[in-house]
Order: structure tokens, then C-alpha cells, then sequence
């Protein structure tokens, strides 16, 4: 009832936010999930990725992926910026400034949109090109999956799983010229939208090292790498929003 009222969630986030804080946030790898980073979003965008690069390392997908195989996320704290489904903003309003802050990212794109986007999004430009991506990878940044089509997994059969990641991590290879190791679960929520027992495993035997969920958390050791927390964050909120969301128990009162 909290999450899904809006005046009692911003209560109890700012409730939260005056005994927890980033500052004080257990060490591990945070992935943090975005979708559309609208321009007019684009300053507190920023904003947030100042302020967390203040209580942590940012690092990209592969470091992460090592730092959580040999336990090394728990020496510390270690940010992972991810952006699923492949919106234009991703590259025209985010890509500016995660390249003025030097910060890594990842983005998770769905194969088949980029040929042939879903009707709803209304414009052709609502989701990244060929050429979007091109201008992506040239900066620094990487690729992972999304899936092919974005269906439900817990929809499917094993076969059709099967062949939803590896038809989409083929054809990300193709335009890339890089490895796709790093796949995202549409949606994502475990029981709901995949199968946590059997899904995570037909990732690992379609080439990927990792499997990203929508569960809250920070990873530390290899058993999180294929079922890997992320926060879903969005770019409007305030820095007090990312305290009580993310951060530990603050240390003194009045934080």
C-alpha cells in the first residue's frame, strides 16, 4: 500500500532517508537500473551520479562481474550503472554525462527493437539505432541483453528461453564485434517473471556470466553473479530518496 501510494511512499522514504544513508551503506556491488532519463531530468541525472561517486567506485560490467566472482565487492562499496531496454535518452541525454563524470555503463538492449520497435513507443526514435549503439560502444561503453523479443520468461518454455537469449545475444555480437556477456531479465522479478530454480542456469549455458534481476541488494560473492541484485532508480528523485533506498543505518542522528 506504501509503494503504490504516493504521499504515504514519500513519507516513509523521508522517514527512512533522516536514519539511513549511503554513507553508511554495507559494502558490495550496487547495480543501479534506469529506463528513460528525459532531458528535462538530465541536471539531477548528474547530480545523483556525483553524489553516489562520493560513497563508492563506479565500475563496469565485467569488473563488477569479477569483483562479485572472487569476493572482492565486499571490500567495499562499487556502483554499476545500467539502463534497460534501450531508450534514445539513454544515448542523447545520459551518454553526455556519464562521459563528463568518466563513469561506466552498461546498456540492456532488446535485439528485435532495434529493427523493429514496439508500435506503442509511438516514434521511430524512441529506442536506440544501429547507429545509437555504434555511438555507444565507441565511447567506452558496453552492451548486454535484454532478451530478443522482451517477453515474460516465466511465459515460455525452456526452448523458447533458450532461444530468446542466445538469438539476441548473437545478433548484439554481430553489431558490436564484442562479447554479450551480461544479460538483464525483463522485468525481472523472481517467481513472477522467471523461474529463479531453472532461468539463471539456461543464461549460464547461453554464453552469459551474468543474470540481472529487479531484487534490491548488493552482490558479493560468485553465488549473486546469476542472480544479481539492482536497484531501479529514477532520475527525478532527490538525493535523500537514493539514502533511504540505498543507504545503512547512519551513525549518528539527525543524519
Amino acid at each position: 500500500m506504501i509503494r503504490d501510494t504516493p504521499l504515504l511512499r514519500e513519507t516513509a522514504l523521508r522517514l527512512r532517508a533522516i536514519t539511513h544513508s549511503v554513507a553508511t551503506a554495507p559494502s558490495g556491488l550496487y547495480v543501479l537500473c534506469y529506463h528513460h532519463i528525459p532531458a528535462a531530468w538530465q541536471a539531477r541525472f548528474e547530480a545523483q551520479l556525483r553524489f553516489l561517486g562520493r560513497h563508492g567506485t563506479f565500475v563496469d560490467a565485467d569488473r563488477a562481474a569479477d569483483l562479485v566472482a572472487t569476493g572482492g565487492a565486499a571490500t567495499g562499496r562499487f556502483f554499476l550503472v545500467s539502463f534497460d531496454d534501450g531508450y534514445t535518452d539513454s544515448c542523447d541525454v545520459a551518454l553526455p554525462v556519464l562521459t563528463a563524470l568518466g563513469i561506466p555503463a552498461i546498456v540492456f538492449l532488446v535485439s528485435d527493437w532495434l529493427d523493429a520497435p514496439p508500435v506503442s513507443a509511438g516514434r521511430r526514435d524512441g529506442y536506440m539505432t544501429r547507429a545509437d549503439v555504434e555511438t555507444w560502444c565507441e565511447a567506452g561503453l558496453q552492451i548486454g541483453s535484454h532478451s530478443a523479443t522482451h517477453r515474460n520468461l516465466k511465459h515460455l518454455t525452456p526452448d523458447a528461453i533458450t532461444e530468446e537469449m542466445t538469438r539476441s545475444r548473437h545478433a548484439l555480437e554481430a553489431l558490436t564485434g564484442r562479447p554479450i556477456r551480461h544479460f538483464a531479465c525483463p522485468w525481472g522479478v523472481a517467481g513472477r517473471d522467471f523461474d529463479p530454480a531453472s532461468d539463471p542456469a539456461l543464461a549460464a549455458a547461453a554464453g552469459y556470466r551474468t543474470f540481472h534481476t529487479t531484487r534490491r541488494g548488493q552482490a558479493r560473492s560468485a553465488a549473486d553473479l546469476l542472480l544479481l541484485p539492482r536497484h531501479v532508480l529514477e532520475p527525478q528523485w532527490d538525493l535523500y530518496q537514493l539514502d533511504a533506498l540505498l543507504g545503512g543505518r547512519a551513525n549518528h542522528a539527525g543524519h
